[in-house]
């Protein structure tokens, strides 16, 4: 396990595997950047804006959609603020933001938000040439997500709930439905699960923030391998690197003083990850 070498965090969330150019990217939303870092943990910053980056994604052209509190915005890879395009804006109330996002298999985008008194928060999709639409209201905090069994099964995490909800997914309509609880975090503390990727098995990757670790779930929602982080508020992961056999870690600094709070890690994997999902715009 290596730390990248950078100053903490103060919110390090939604890592992505670059293809393109090799990298890692990852956000470090309240502070407004991106940094991109190479697999051996060489680390620059890629851009920084005046907004929260609450989440980003790549499109079938590697660049970059942002979503902030004052819009969602594209922006071509290694560009500058100057460079953004708005795309959408949503309503979006007092102290509210995204928190994550993903592409579903037809490259719409799914964005989650949270507000600063934690509930009230709403995951929306994104379609091209479509005005926004909100799946979702009334989430405490809207969290990780990831795609699997070929598209058909959506995890979606609300960690307000401590809970990640499996549903079945219709990538021909961009529509879920059959909710149910896959995983709560039942621990004494106020541990939650936060952001969270799938890897080649179809297992569940979580960040346990307040937990220290990582988690991993198979499809029965069962526990069946944890690694544990020197930082307390793990953040988020996603898989990257040749082959997509090392695993990047986020954490946050905010709120929680240590050494290690607001560290980034990369590590090599237990097995494989697979490739998400690109945005058609």
């Amino acid at each position: 396990m290596k730390k990248l070498s950078l100053p903490p965090c103060d919110l390090g969330e939604g890592p992505l595997w670059h293809e393109e150019t090799q990298e890692f990217v990852f956000a470090d939303i309240t502070k407004g950047r991106l940094f991109a870092a190479a697999p051996s943990g060489e680390v620059q910053l890629l851009l920084q804006t005046d907004w929260q980056l609450g989440a980003f994604l790549f499109d079938t052209a590697g660049n970059l959609i942002l979503f902030t509190e004052q819009g969602v915005f594209a922006l071509p890879y290694g560009g500058t603020p100057t460079d953004c395009r708005l795309l959408w804006e949503i309503p979006m109330q007092a102290g509210e933001r995204f928190n994550d996002a993903i592409c579903d298999p037809a490259g719409r985008m799914l964005a989650g938000t949270k507000t600063a008194e934690n509930r009230n928060g709403s995951l929306w999709l994104f379609d091209k040439n479509l005005q926004p639409m909100r799946l979702l209201q009334g989430l405490q905090i809207s969290n990780g997500m990831g795609f699997a069994e070929h598209g058909t099964v959506f995890y979606h995490t609300d960690s307000g709930q401590r809970t990640i909800y499996r549903y079945h997914y219709n990538a021909a309509q961009g529509t879920f439905a059959d909710p149910r609880a896959f995983f709560t975090l039942q621990t004494p503390d106020n541990a939650v699960p936060d952001g969270m990727t799938v890897d080649k098995r179809g297992q569940v990757w979580t960040a346990c923030w307040g937990g220290n670790c990582l988690r991993c779930l198979n499809t029965d929602g069962q526990e069946t391998a944890k690694i544990s982080l020197p930082a307390t508020q793990v953040s988020s992961l996603t898989f990257g690197g040749p082959d997509l056999q090392k695993i990047l870690i986020t954490s946050a600094a905010c709120g929680c003083p240590g050494a290690d709070e607001g560290g980034i890690w990369i590590l090599d994997a237990p097995c494989p990850g697979v490739a998400e999902y690109r945005a058609v715009l």
